[in-house]
């Protein structure tokens, strides 16, 4: 059973009249203009969740004694990270007197800029 426009002469008087119009190219200004709207800030947030850094980037990594060289201050500092690890087993002793001669022939920075306190974090 199919419905007829004369089935609901409340609209039926509604259409016949005309007083309740809307022009469609008006709902479409507005409708694309919303839409513009929405793609902007949509984009706008896409950007900014990209350009933030991933917070799980370094997740499971494990440093090595190349990472906790890079945040000693002074020679002493990166001497006795060398002979703990050493002592713990994380690196050989043919690797930490390799890395000693590094550090006293080329300095303490030969193994990159110095790492200040959340690195990690800042990383993209």
């Amino acid at each position: 059973m199919s419905k007829k426009i004369d089935d609901y002469p409340i609209l039926k008087k509604e259409v016949e009249k005309k007083e309740k119009m809307v022009h469609l190219q008006y709902v479409d200004e507005v409708l694309v203009k919303q839409i513009e709207e929405d793609i902007e800030k949509e984009s706008e947030l896409s950007e900014k969740i990209v350009s933030m850094p991933d917070p799980f980037k370094f997740a499971g990594y494990d440093p090595n004694v190349v990472d906790f060289i890079r945040r000693c201050d002074t020679l002493d500092q990166a001497m006795e990270i060398i002979d703990y690890l050493e002592n713990i087993g994380d690196i050989s002793t043919s690797e930490g007197e390799k890395i000693r001669k590094q550090i006293e022939t080329e300095g303490l920075r030969s193994f990159g800029p110095k790492k200040e306190k959340g690195f990690y974090f800042t990383q993209d």
